[in-house]
């Protein structure tokens, strides 16, 4: 099963068609997209991850891959990479449980830890706000 809901390398998804998926989930959608843009700076570009994962909006700062949101049906997933010290940073924060528990397990690349939080209609995107925030030092 795939991150992300388009697949197909050839058929890059617009605004319009991944709010279709997203459905419900679209409000902590639109304002963490505002959030990431606005706040952090971030600059987010359409990016496609291989049949895995799908297309998702990267976003970077400074050329460095912060964050990508998979468009899903009724939600999305937030991947965020985090040093092993930002996680334990993170760890000591205010988070869900769901959201400690995502963390704990996620894989060591060279880069940081993928951690995968899915986010669906009922969701806010607070926790993902904190993991950004340690993500760039920004408290």
């Amino acid at each position: 099963m795939s991150k992300g809901i388009f697949v197909d390398k050839n058929t890059k998804p617009d605004q319009a068609g991944m709010e279709k998926v997203i459905g419900r989930a679209r409000v902590s959608w639109k304002k963490l997209n505002d959030f990431l843009g606005t706040a952090m700076k971030l600059k987010g570009e359409l990016k496609f991850y291989g049949v895995n994962y799908g297309w998702a909006i990267r976003c970077t700062k400074s050329g460095k891959s912060v964050i990508a949101l998979y468009p899903a049906e009724n939600g999305f997933t937030a991947q965020i990479i985090m040093k092993g010290e930002q996680v334990e940073a993170a760890l000591k924060k205010r988070l869900s449980p769901e959201t400690k528990a995502a963390m704990e397990p996620a894989h060591e690349f060279k880069e940081g830890r993928w951690v995968y939080l899915d986010i669906g209609p009922c969701d806010d995107f607070e926790d993902v706000a904190t993991l950004i925030s340690v993500r760039l030092g920004v408290n």
